[in-house]
């Protein structure tokens, strides 16, 4: 899960500076735009490192370049056409989740099915900044909801996330902590890149270069038929 985000290596990569000069060559741009709503700033995750947007990299930006959110792929996706995040705008006619998260057993199989509807919800989230969903899969004191948290805001202030989107597959048993009451299973994230655009014109962009904390442990907690996510722990954390 480690993220690299516009080291010298990345910078001097084609795709990073196609991306940022593609993104830059957009910010004057009035495409028919959605109205977004002023929010204070929430803190991103830790995992995050991120870099400015300088007027210099492009000669159509201002000094201080704002980009405006359009439409993604430059124009109205028709209804029912899914179409993903871009330069342009947040991605269109996402599939919606589930309205409530359902009741599964206290079992393996019932947990892959909670699993299944939370990542619906989470890259629902990731990709039209509505967490209402995502929230109810989660304990507050869950990194995720604090993901969440920034996620709704950066949509809030104008601005979307590109790509990002999670899978997961379990890669252990499902044990419990009598002392904790706590239940926990080993999982593998599978993820490439992400590009998060703030209205101001600010890039955050991360990169999965480094896959060895790609495993680790979700915790969970299970109350009157339903399983919520508690947090994760590291494989050192769990097993030293």
């Amino acid at each position: 899960m480690t993220s690299v985000i516009l080291t010298r290596r990345a910078m001097l990569s084609g795709g990073a500076l196609a991306g940022m000069s593609a993104l830059l060559a957009a910010c004057g741009q009035q495409a028919a735009n959605e109205a977004s709503a002023s929010a204070s700033s929430t803190t991103a995750p830790s995992e995050t490192a991120s870099a400015s947007a300088a007027a210099s990299e492009s000669p159509s930006a201002s000094a201080t370049p704002r980009v405006t959110r359009g439409y993604s792929g430059n124009s109205k996706a028709p209804d029912g056409e899914y179409r993903k995040a871009d330069e342009y705008g947040p991605a269109q006619n996402v599939q919606e989740p589930r309205k409530e998260p359902a009741q599964y057993p206290e079992t393996e199989q019932g947990l892959y099915r909670m699993m299944k509807d939370w990542v619906v919800a989470h890259n629902y989230a990731i990709q039209t900044g509505d967490c209402s969903y995502a929230f109810k899969y989660v304990t507050e004191d869950a990194e995720e909801y604090e993901f969440y948290l920034y996620i709704q805001g950066l949509y809030q202030r104008g601005g979307w996330a590109v790509d990002g989107l999670d899978s997961y597959q379990p890669e252990g048993p499902l044990i419990y902590d009598e002392a904790k009451k706590m239940y926990r299973m080993k999982h593998r994230r599978f993820w490439s890149t992400v590009m998060y655009v703030e209205s101001n014109g600010h890039l955050t962009m991360k990169a999965n270069t480094d896959t060895s904390d790609d495993t680790f442990y979700f915790l969970f907690t299970y109350s009157d038929g339903y399983w919520k996510i508690a947090g994760s722990k590291s494989i050192e954390e769990i097993d030293s």
